[in-house]
C-alpha cells in the first residue's frame, strides 16, 4: 500500500526529505510500540464487532491479520516502512494486505491516529510504571535491611558538607527509604492518570459510530474513560509529563544518594568502599578506582529532568487539539522510564556490595566538635543557662580548643569554666562526667529522644513503619498488575475464541 491511502485532497506525494524529517527518528520509537498498537487494534475490532458495526467475518479477518503481524514482530521480522509514516499505518497496511481492503479497510472505523497514539503510549507507560514500582520496592527493602544491619553504626552528619552532629548510618539510610516511599506514592498517582482510556476520542470530537468506550476500557484493563474527547487529544504529553515529574523527583533522590556515596568513598572521607564490580579503572593511572556507576546515576538524572522540561515546553504554547510537535514527547515516554529502571537496578547492586568502614565513621563523628550542641544543651539543662548564652560559651570553648590544638576528647571542665568566667563571669555547675558524656558521639546519638531522631529506638520504629507502608504498596501494586494481566488474558482469550 502506498501512502495514497492518506493522500486525501493532496495532489503531490510528500517530498523525500520532508518524509525523512517527519518519520525517521519517530519510527525508532514506534518500533517499540508495535505490540501496544496491535493490542489496541484488537480491542477496537472486538468492540466494533460486539456493537455490530462490523460483522464476525470481517472481525475474524482483521484479527487474524493482526495476529500474523504480532507473530512476525516477535520473531523480529516485522519492519516498519518509512513510506507508511508510523506504526499505525504500517499495521493497517499489513492488515489490508492480508485481509483485503473489504475487511482490512474497516479497521480504522471510529478512531484516529490521534487517540491511537495516546493509547499506545499509555499502555506502554503503565507497564513501565509497574516495572519501576517493582524495582523501587526492591531497593527500599534492601535499604531497610541495611538499616537494621547498621542500626548503631555512628557516623558524622553533615550540613553545608561540614561536620554537623553525630548520627547513624541507619538514620541516613532510612532518610532515603522515606524519600523513596514518597516517590512510590507519586508513581501511584501518575499511574492513576495514565490508566484511563483515550480510545474513542478519535481526532478530537468523537465519532458518529455507536462505539462503546467503556467496553474498550474494560477490555484493556483501564480504571475508567477519559471523558471529554477534546481533552483527551489536547492532553497528549500531559500524561508523559506526569510520569516524568514523578521520575524526576525520584532521580533527584537517587542522584543525591549517589553523590553521598561518591564523597564517602574518597580517600579523605574513607567511610565506605565501593565494590570493584561497580567501579572503573583509569586509562593512565593504574591506582585509580573510580565511582563511574554512581557518577552516571547523577548524569542520568539530568537526562530525565531535561525530558520533563522538553515535554512541558512542547505543550506550553499549543492551542487545544492535536499538533505534530507532540511527536517529540515519544522519546521521553519510552526512554525515560527505561532509564530509571536501569538506575534502580544498578544502584541496588552498588548499595548491597559496598563495604562500610565503621571505625572511620566513628573517628570522623568524634572529630570537629560535632557534639558541640550537646555541650550547649547540657549547660541549659544542668547549669540553667539560657540556650543563646550557652551557645556563646560553647562557641568560645570550641574556638579556644582549635587555637590550643586540642581534640574534643581532651576538653575538661576546667577549660569550660575558664570560658564561662570570661563569657558570663561565673563558673558552671556541671560535673566532669556529664561533660565527657556530652562530648561522646555515641552518647549523643543515644540521648536523642525526639521522633525521627537517630537513636536506635526511633530508627527501629521508622524501619517498622516503612516496612508496613511497603506491604501496603506491594498489595496495591499486585492488585493493579493483576487487573491488567486479567484484562490482557481475557482479551487474548476472546480473540482466540473468535479466530477458531
Amino acid at each position: 500500500m502506498s501512502r495514497r491511502l492518506l493522500k486525501g485532497r493532496l495532489k503531490k506525494d510528500m517530498a523525500a526529505d520532508a518524509l525523512q524529517f517527519l518519520v525517521s527518528e519517530d519510527l525508532e520509537w514506534d518500533n517499540l510500540l508495535v505490540n501496544e498498537d496491535i493490542t489496541g487494534s484488537e480491542t477496537h475490532v472486538l468492540m466494533l464487532w460486539r456493537k455490530k458495526i462490523i460483522d464476525k467475518k470481517t472481525a475474524h479477518s482483521i484479527l487474524n491479520a493482526l495476529k500474523k503481524a504480532q507473530e512476525l514482530y516477535l520473531k523480529g521480522n516485522f519492519k516498519l516502512d518509512p513510506e507508511l509514516e508510523d506504526v499505525h499505518m504500517n499495521i493497517e497496511s499489513f492488515v489490508i494486505a492480508e485481509a483485503g481492503m473489504t475487511a482490512g479497510g474497516m479497521l480504522h472505523i471510529g478512531r484516529s491516529r490521534n487517540d491511537q497514539v495516546i493509547l499506545d503510549i499509555r499502555l506502554h507507560l503503565r507497564d513501565k510504571l509497574n516495572k519501576t514500582t517493582i524495582e523501587l520496592i526492591k531497593l527500599i527493602k534492601s535499604i531497610l535491611k541495611l538499616s537494621e544491619k547498621y542500626l548503631t553504626t555512628i557516623m558524622p552528619g553533615y550540613t553545608h558538607l561540614q561536620h554537623a552532629q553525630p548520627t547513624t548510618l541507619a538514620h541516613w539510610l532510612t532518610a532515603y527509604s522515606a524519600m523513596l516511599l514518597r516517590d512510590l506514592t507519586r508513581l501511584e498517582e501518575a499511574y492513576k492518570l495514565v490508566n484511563l482510556n483515550p480510545l474513542g476520542a478519535a481526532a478530537s470530537v468523537g465519532t458518529s459510530w455507536p462505539i462503546d468506550r467503556e467496553e474498550t476500557a474494560k477490555l484493556l484493563g483501564f480504571d475508567g474513560v477519559q471523558m471529554n474527547s477534546l481533552d483527551v487529544i489536547t492532553s497528549r504529553g500531559e500524561d508523559v509529563a506526569e510520569v516524568l515529574a514523578a521520575l524526576s523527583v525520584l532521580m533527584i533522590h537517587l542522584s543525591r544518594m549517589a553523590e553521598d556515596l561518591i564523597i564517602w568513598s574518597t580517600h579523605e572521607f574513607n567511610m565506605i568502599e565501593l565494590d570493584d564490580a561497580y567501579t572503573m579503572g583509569s586509562s593512565i593511572m593504574p591506582q585509580k578506582k573510580n565511582p563511574d556507576v554512581a557518577e552516571l546515576i547523577r548524569g542520568k538524572t539530568a537526562t530525565i529532568i531535561s525530558q520533563l522540561f522538553l515535554t512541558l515546553t512542547l505543550m506550553k504554547g499549543l492551542p487545544s487539539g492535536y499538533f505534530k510537535d507532540l511527536q517529540q514527547t515519544k522519546y521521553a515516554a519510552i526512554k525515560g522510564p527505561t532509564t530509571v529502571n536501569e538506575v534502580l537496578h544498578v544502584l541496588l547492586g552498588v548499595l548491597t556490595t559496598m563495604k562500610v568502614n565503621k571505625k572511620r565513621m566513628l573517628e570522623l563523628a568524634s572529630a570537629e566538635f560535632s557534639t558541640a550542641t550537646d555541650i550547649a544543651d547540657l549547660l541549659v539543662k544542668e547549669a540553667k543557662i539560657p540556650f543563646r548564652m550557652a551557645h556563646q560559651i560553647t562557641g568560645s570553648l570550641v574556638k579556644g580548643a582549635y587555637e590550643a590544638k586540642k581534640q574534643p576528647s581532651q576538653i575538661t571542665l576546667k577549660d569550660l569554666n575558664r570560658v564561662a568566667m570570661k563569657t558570663i563571669n561565673r563558673r558552671v555547675t556541671i560535673s566532669e562526667a556529664s561533660l565527657k558524656r556530652a562530648l561522646d558521639p555515641i552518647k549523643s546519638v543515644q540521648n536523642k529522644r525526639s521522633i525521627g531522631s537517630p537513636n536506635k529506638t526511633q530508627v527501629s520504629y521508622i524501619i517498622k513503619g516503612h516496612r508496613s507502608e511497603i506491604r501496603q504498596k506491594e498489595k496495591a501494586l499486585k492488585l493493579r498488575i493483576g487487573k491488567v494481566k486479567e484484562a490482557m488474558s481475557s482479551l487474548e482469550g476472546t480473540v482466540a475464541e473468535l479466530l477458531r
